[in-house]
């Protein structure tokens, strides 16, 4: 009799334990329960501006009369998905505004040499409706592309195994509902750092 007590409360510490570690509700890590804001983030990517994916750094000076590519601010476009969690409330929790997002450079698996680059927040202000919404953001600044040309370039500090450099650009963004309620969403990127030479005959 002992013996079955004892599995019985085994199996009620089981249940509960992963009840607990899988916190009860679906969606994608880190996106906020849609029942704390009444929206329901359904999706996000990010849509570098330029057609390609690599980030030019500080461009080496040319020989000839071509001028050097200007050293420029990288942005990129977040497009998020967002829906009302209940269709029938009378009061609406749009429009809902991006407030924040906090930008970690991540070193990717293949490159554990690459530079570390500090985290950037940024304060995008944009505004959600119902369906899809774009939002203008920084993807990477002058001052990050610097101390990447720096440390791999200049002083030879770093020497990544890649060249360019793979990192992940890691948004964790803080939105807010109509009434003041806050939420999260996280979307990652990959770029790759560099700096190329852009002279033609070369």
């Amino acid at each position: 009799m002992k013996g079955r007590y004892g599995l019985l409360l085994f199996i009620c510490l089981f249940v509960v334990s992963v009840a607990a570690c899988t916190g009860g509700s679906g969606g994608s890590p880190g996106i906020t329960d849609p029942s704390d804001t009444g929206l329901l983030v359904r999706a996000v990517s990010v849509e570098p501006e330029s057609p390609d994916l690599d980030v030019f750094s500080n461009p080496i000076g040319c020989d000839n009369d071509q001028p050097e590519e200007p050293l420029t601010r990288e942005d990129a476009t977040l497009n998020i998905d967002v829906t009302r969690l209940n269709q029938d409330v009378i009061s609406d929790p749009l429009p809902a505004s991006v407030e924040e997002c906090t930008i970690t450079y991540l070193k990717a698996n293949e490159d554990p040499a690459a530079p570390a680059l500090t985290s950037l927040t940024i304060y995008p202000n944009c505004i959600l409706q119902d369906g899809t919404n774009s939002c203008n953001v920084t993807l990477i600044d002058i001052a990050r592309k610097n101390a990447y040309a720096s440390s791999v370039l200049f002083q030879g500090v770093n020497s990544p195994a890649e060249y360019p450099t793979h990192y992940v650009a890691r948004y964790y963004c803080k939105f807010k509902n109509n009434f003041g309620d806050e939420g999260f969403f996280p979307v990652e990127v990959d770029i790759w750092l560099a700096d190329f030479e852009n002279c033609e005959g070369e």
